[in-house]
Formats: structure tokens, sequence, C-alpha cells
């Protein structure tokens, strides 16, 4: 289901008119996007890893832009990460961020006794700069280009606010091409302004990076050139046109819809309605996340996991 027929089921599951509606397309797009982030972190639809080398006598290490939470547990319950010290694999539980600020223990081991997850504050400078090669706008998608040959978007990703200041208009980041380019998707600020929401030659934008994680080790590894691995569930890639979509199954689609056309509800302070709409997610919720379980055991690797002291 593509985000054009996203934003026409949000409205009939609203019992809105299809056309004319009050409804601006940034403020569907943006709900359809929160019930993405909601569905994926309920269901684990969609899962990642990522490999970390270690710096000797070193703690926190930045986490993959897309890393919304943590998703494998061990048979006590507890989420765990592998840490390879290159000769045999380390299974390493979560622990709380309190404790580990609370014992303060800074002497490096060879393999650390637990890890956790909190704010990574290095990454939220905001990227300014101006468009140097006046970008193009699909007419078929909606999204538009936006080029700086001066800049370094290494930091930037998908889903980061950005704002084209010349033109009055916000929105996101779809994707990233290169250090220099981005994708991106922008509406007017004012939904009833007429302004073109693409790029031109010097029209100058703000981009805004969303909060990123570290995983912090307790205590420091004394070994640089280590391996963690940290298994999570990714962020959906964000949909802001017509032709975006999410990468999970379509009863999970159908959930989004549904969880999208709640928060309305909801925030119009409308209860029963919302309450019929928030039990019909839940329900295609769950025949999505019945097949992505299935999926999980067909391709599970069995972990034999390690008691610590």
């Amino acid at each position: 289901m593509d985000g054009r027929e996203m934003k026409y089921r949000v409205q009939l599951a609203l019992d809105e008119e299809t056309d004319g509606s009050f409804l601006d397309e940034k403020t569907v797009y943006d709900y359809i996007n929160e019930g993405a982030l909601e569905i994926a972190r309920k269901t684990n639809a969609l899962t990642s890893t990522q490999s970390i080398t270690t710096v000797a006598d070193q703690t926190g290490y930045t986490i993959n832009a897309d890393f919304l939470s943590l998703y494998l547990k061990d048979k006590s319950g507890d989420f765990f990460i592998k840490y390879n010290d290159g000769t045999s694999n380390h299974f390493i539980r979560w622990g709380s961020y309190e404790d580990i600020i609370l014992y303060d223990d800074t002497t490096s081991v060879l393999i650390p006794s637990n890890f956790s997850i909190t704010d990574d504050p290095t990454l939220d400078s905001k990227v300014s700069g101006t468009e140097t090669s006046g970008g193009t706008k699909s007419s078929s998608s909606g999204e538009a280009t936006l080029t700086d040959s001066a800049a370094d978007f290494s930091d930037v990703s998908s889903g980061d606010v950005v704002h084209n200041t010349t033109d009055s208009s916000s929105g996101v980041v779809v994707s990233k091409t290169s250090s220099t380019v981005l994708v991106t998707a922008l509406f007017p600020d004012d939904p009833s302004a007429t302004t073109d929401s693409d790029w031109d030659a010097s029209d100058a934008y703000v981009i805004q990076p969303q909060g990123r994680f570290r995983i912090v080790l307790n205590p420091p590894p004394s070994t640089a050139g280590h391996t963690i691995t940290l298994y999570y569930v990714q962020k959906p890639a964000p949909v802001y046109s017509n032709f975006g979509t999410f990468r999970y199954p379509q009863h999970l689609d159908l959930a989004t819809v549904k969880y999208a056309a709640w928060l309305f509800k909801y925030k119009d302070r409308e209860p029963n309605f919302a309450d019929k709409l928030y039990m019909m997610a839940e329900m295609e919720m769950r025949r999505g996340k019945h097949g992505v379980d299935k999926a999980l055991v067909r391709s599970k690797v069995r972990v034999n996991m390690l008691a610590r002291d």
C-alpha cells in the first residue's frame, strides 16, 4: 500500500470526503508515519543488525540512525548483544543506565559485564546552507531533491526535519543519495499557501537531525578491535509521498491506517469513535505480528546464553 492509498484510506476511516477534506496533506502523513513507528515497535516487523568495532577504554558508541528498539531476549527475558573478542562469542545482557552511572565502573576489562542504551547528545546540531543547483521536484511522487555541493550530510538521515526558509515550507528527509544530495518531501508551512514546495537555486535550508542513541558498555573494553553485534528493530523509512511504501506486510499497512485515524479522533476528543479505530488497529496488528513471529521462528538461529556471575 503506497502513500496515496494510505491517505485515501485514512479519510475513509474517518468518514471524510476524499475531495475537499479539512485534513491537510502534511498532517495526514505525520499521523501515518507516527502510526508506522508504533506498529514497528509493537510487532518487530523490521529488524536489522549493526556491527561496532571497539576502541580501547571507550564506553559509548553511536547507534545507527534507524534504531528504534531492542528485540532479542534470552531465556531470562533480558535483552542481549553479541560480543566477539576475536576468538569466541560472549553474550552481554542489558542493564539500566542508572546503575551504570551509579556504580561508575571505569576500570577497563577484557569483556564488559553489561550494556545499556541512552541518548547520544553529540549528533543534535542543526545543518544549514543553500541549494546550489536548483533541485527538481518529481511531479509524480511530490519529492524534491536538495543539493548543496558545499555540504556534508554525513550526519543527516531519513526522517530528519528539513525547512526551506526561503519559501516557508517544511518537511522531512526521505533518503540520502550522497553526502551532498538529499531527497526530501516539502509542504507549505501555511496549508492554504500556494508555494511550490521545492528547491530553487540559492534557497536557504535548515535541517534538524532527529534524536540518536548510543550503546554504553560497562565496564569499558580494554582491547580495541573486538566486535559488538547489536540486534534491533528498525524505524520504517518515512512515507511522505504518493508512491512511498513501508516495507512490512499489508496487514500492518491496514493497522497503520487505523492507528493514524485513531490519532485524529483521539486528539479531536471523540473517544467512542477513537476506541473503535484503536481496536481495529490492534486487530490488524495482531494479524500482522502473527505472520512476523512465524517468520522469525523459521529464520531463528538458536543461541546458547552463557551464564554470567
